[in-house]
């Protein structure tokens, strides 16, 4: 999955507007997303620079990690099978 569909994708089960999907691409592309220091400076950025609350931020958090694991999981698959 690629950034755009990532990010397509994150838009329309969380029901985002284009805007709030560009400032949290924004967050997420300038951060490593792996660590709790780090998961709490997204929040903190996305509560922020998005104007959402604490619970908003970490939804968003975690429905972008569970995508892009799911993602990388399907790769792994993928190159698996065509073995």
């Amino acid at each position: 999955m690629n950034r755009k569909e990532l990010f397509e994708k994150l838009k329309k089960e969380l029901k985002l507007d284009d805007e709030m999907v560009k400032k949290i691409g924004n967050i997420f592309d300038n951060n490593f997303i792996i660590g709790k220091n780090n998961k709490e400076k997204i929040i903190d950025e996305l509560m922020d620079k998005v104007n959402i609350d604490k619970k908003t931020a970490n939804k968003i958090y975690n429905k972008f990690v569970n995508v892009v694991e799911s993602g990388i999981k399907n790769k792994i698959l993928g190159i698996i099978k065509k073995k």
